[in-house]
């Protein structure tokens, strides 16, 4: 990537687009970093550098699966659990061999499917995961509770259980919203999941290949640009002196109409997000 003068990073789906503006001009550099692999432990770094470098990693990650998500047809979500007493749920590097062997086996079986699988680091330290497929139709079983053996459902919808996942327990159920999904599935992508010694040196996510990816480019946008647009997010400083709200990053979702049109059909509710900030004295933190 050439290096250049931008304020704004443009990612383009097939039917939106989302523009990340910034309040002061940014330079394009060309990064080495790779998600995969970030030393969970080394030495010569502090406590405080190491965290920091780890919540990047964690950020980063977490725009690359919403991308993924957002730009794929999949059509199912999966949470699948690994039981203590069949598998060491505990070790990534045993708990992600019997994932990747699962979806090996699903290849094999039903053919080529689109995925994305992330690990989720339980409280208790065993690993479980989340993920979302595309072009896989593996028999089901509707979810039913052992007591009363009523079908489960959650908002209206049937819960499934995937009866050839067996390390564990399973629940499947249809994709309603790609924004949704793509969140939820963000979520678990921490600090603490990329600092796991276990997982050093390996991938904190799971995807198949040939996946779409959204164009990404970044331009100079005047303000003018935006003037019909309402951004969904905004975070910001606020001077004490004047009460004037400075705007850090602004994020906009605009649809795309068949004709090719920019417009928000449905204009979102802005959140406002104020920044930590030191009071001009130094002394006093306030946020909103």
């Amino acid at each position: 990537m050439d290096m250049k003068k931008y304020n704004s990073k443009i990612i383009m789906f097939e039917d939106h687009i989302e523009i990340i503006k910034y309040g002061t001009n940014r330079i394009t550099v060309p990064s080495d970093k790779n998600d995969r692999n970030i030393k969970a432990h080394n030495d010569s770094d502090d406590e405080e550098r190491q965290k920091r470098r780890a919540l990047e990693q964690a950020f980063r990650i977490k725009r690359k699966i919403k991308y993924y998500c957002q730009s794929n047809d999949f059509d199912l979500f999966w949470t699948l659990t690994l039981d203590d007493t069949k598998v060491n749920a505990k070790d990534y590097t045993y708990s992600r061999k019997r994932l990747q062997a699962w979806l090996k086996y699903q290849r094999e079986k039903y053919g080529k499917f689109d995925f994305l699988f992330v690990p989720e680091l339980h409280k208790s330290g065993r690993i479980h995961f989340h993920g979302v497929t595309g072009k896989l139709s593996p028999p089901l079983i509707e979810a039913r509770y052992l007591k009363s053996n009523r079908l489960i459902q959650k908002n209206g919808m049937q819960i499934y259980n995937a009866e050839n996942w067996e390390n564990g327990f399973s629940t499947v159920s249809k994709i309603q919203s790609k924004e949704k999904a793509s969140s939820y599935i963000a979520k678990y992508i921490t600090a603490e999941l990329i600092e796991v010694p276990s997982a050093f040196n390996q991938p904190r996510y799971f995807v198949s290949r040939g996946l779409k990816q959204p164009e990404i480019s970044y331009e100079e946008l005047s303000d003018n640009y935006f003037k019909d647009f309402k951004p969904s997010f905004v975070v910001g400083e606020k001077n004490l002196l004047d009460n004037e709200f400075k705007a850090d990053v602004s994020i906009y979702r605009i649809d795309i109409s068949e004709e090719g049109e920019l417009i928000q059909n449905s204009p979102p509710e802005t959140v406002w997000k104020l920044r930590n900030t030191k009071s001009p004295d130094g002394n006093q933190d306030f946020q909103k």
